[in-house]
């Protein structure tokens, strides 16, 4: 099969006309027109006519004009005939579509997702100022968030499934070839503020005869391109550490609006808007008695435990909980990511949780089934297996509080591994924690504030962390007013926040050994040391 860098090939003939701001786009552009033609009848000899031709300009303007309309708009979208021209200017529209008209990129050999990978490898060489995340999510992980947010849906049963931050597609195309391997049809929507992503991911709805309408271009969190509908079933992989500062008005013009707009919960801070989209998806749940939503969405650690008591991300959390909308969080491996190597998490959240699971959070820490890849992508260096991925949703779906046992090879990576029932009381090492079942509200903490004086005399504040059940005033009376009669709790200052700690439930520390075997090893040091002197 070809590669992205056999595409790319061409570029060196285009940089020494083109600048890269150029060439870049007119290697997709051709890209979507070789596999428009092999998905369907080409018009009038395609892009071998093209290269043969004395007008090859004149040629392609004839097959564009030929084109569905919903084909035209693509190709206006990504600029072909202002590109052509360029070319046709520097005598290199001829010898770019001969290169495209002998590579192979038919349905036969490349299926939708293989082909919306393969733009997304494309889209990574000439963009740069992309953020940390964007564009490309493992497939393992995409498989595994299909699996567990439609597990339910079955053969026959009508599915809308939508992305906010749909890229060039890649991931909603594998999550529907994965579930029509399930007999299940996915409808697929989704929204894309890059131009050329958008249209590479129109060009893939086209093709899998859906509308290319249904993908939207354009800045969802500025405005919802589907703002009528609410879906069932939504995945979504933001870009981590987005920077919202240019659009900051309209989102807190949006928060103000509390409960009518989409970010009432809170708003994080202005450096990193991934959450932002987590409550858009929130937002966009059909109401329970309608069946309600489950929503499948990738985040940094941040998103679990970042900001303190009164900043947005805690309230955004707090909010998640207090509405019992978090059904599961996994931990995946690190080094899973191309273009980002921080530890990252699956959020699974549902509206409608059957009454067995309300109120309980599953935390699966997957951290530790992984496999070397084959061959190194960027950051990628590890993937989940099917295996991997098929137990950590059977864990999810049923609920079950398991450990994991893990024999590593020479080289530190996993050899081989098993899932057991939990024992209180864990040996380190081989074995750690790999599911517990948590009440939703274990994450709310209560903020104290304590203002004392100083050493010079003045007012000094200190604040302290408690759980739920203290009672603060109590906790005061006890704890610190004993010990300096300055001090004062300060009762505006009390607030609720909101954090999700893994190590909390996860702890692989090995514990301390007693003192007194501590002890006998020293005597027994000493008594050697004081051997050896003469």
């Amino acid at each position: 099969m070809l590669s992205a860098t056999d595409i790319w090939r061409i570029a060196g003939q285009l940089r020494r006309v083109l600048p890269p701001v150029e060439y870049g786009p007119a290697i997709l552009a051709f890209t979507v027109l070789r596999r428009f033609e092999q998905a369907r009848p080409p018009a009038r000899g395609g892009l071998a006519a093209i290269a043969c031709a004395a007008d090859p300009l004149g040629v392609l303007a004839g097959q564009l004009a030929r084109l569905p309309a919903a084909m035209r708009d693509i190709m206006a979208q990504l600029e072909v005939e202002r590109l052509a021209r360029k070319l046709a200017a520097v005598d290199m529209l001829g010898p770019l579509a001969a290169h495209f008209a002998a590579l192979d990129l038919s349905p036969a050999l490349y299926g939708s997702e293989a082909m919306a990978r393969l733009f997304e490898e494309l889209v990574s060489h000439f963009t740069t100022t992309q953020g940390t995340g964007t564009h490309y999510t493992p497939p393992e992980v995409t498989d595994l968030m299909v699996d567990l947010v439609c597990a339910a849906d079955r053969p026959g049963t009508p599915l809308a499934l939508y992305d906010p931050a749909a890229g060039t597609g890649a991931l909603l195309a594998r999550a529907a070839d994965r579930l029509h391997a399930r007999g299940i049809t996915a409808d697929l929507y989704g929204q894309e503020l890059n131009g050329q992503s958008c249209a590479l991911a129109r060009a893939d709805l086209l093709l899998r005869g859906q509308k290319s309408r249904q993908m939207v271009q354009g800045d969802t969190l500025l405005a919802d391109g589907h703002a009528r509908q609410r879906l069932g079933r939504m995945l979504a992989n933001p870009p981590f550490g987005r920077d919202w500062r240019a659009i900051r008005a309209s989102i807190q013009a949006e928060h103000a609006q509390g409960a009518r707009g989409r970010f009432g919960p809170g708003l994080p801070r202005v450096s990193d808007g991934s959450m932002l989209f987590m409550l858009h998806l929130l937002a966009k749940m059909r109401a329970p008695r309608h069946g309600g939503s489950r929503i499948g969405v990738v985040t940094h650690g941040a998103a679990l435990n970042g900001g303190g008591v009164e900043s947005g991300e805690s309230a955004i959390r707090r909010y998640l909980v207090e509405h019992d909308l978090i059904d599961t969080v996994i931990a995946l491996p690190q080094d899973m990511f191309i273009n980002t190597g921080i530890g990252t998490y699956v959020w699974v959240l549902d509206n409608s949780k059957p009454a067995v699971r309300r109120g309980l959070v599953s935390l699966i820490n997957a951290a530790g089934l992984w496999r070397r890849c084959d061959r190194s992508h960027g950051e990628k260096r590890r993937e989940m297996t099917q295996a991997h991925v098929a137990a950590v949703v059977q864990t999810a779906l049923d609920g079950a509080v398991l450990d994991l046992e893990v024999r590593t090879s020479p080289d530190g990576a996993p050899d081989s591994w098993r899932l057991t029932p939990h024992e209180g009381g864990m040996n380190p090492g081989r074995r750690t924690g790999f599911s517990r079942q948590v009440p939703a509200r274990a994450f709310l903490y209560r903020s104290l504030s304590v203002t004392c004086a100083d050493h010079a005399g003045a007012p000094a504040r200190t604040a302290f962390t408690t759980s739920m059940e203290t009672d603060p005033q109590d906790w005061f009376d006890r704890l610190i007013a004993p010990h300096d009669p300055t001090a004062r709790l300060d009762a505006a200052r009390t607030g609720i926040g909101c954090a999700i700690s893994f190590a909390r439930y996860f702890d692989t520390s090995i514990p301390c050994r007693a003192l007194p075997e501590i002890e006998v090893d020293l005597r027994d040091a000493m008594a050697r040391l004081v051997a050896l002197m003469p």
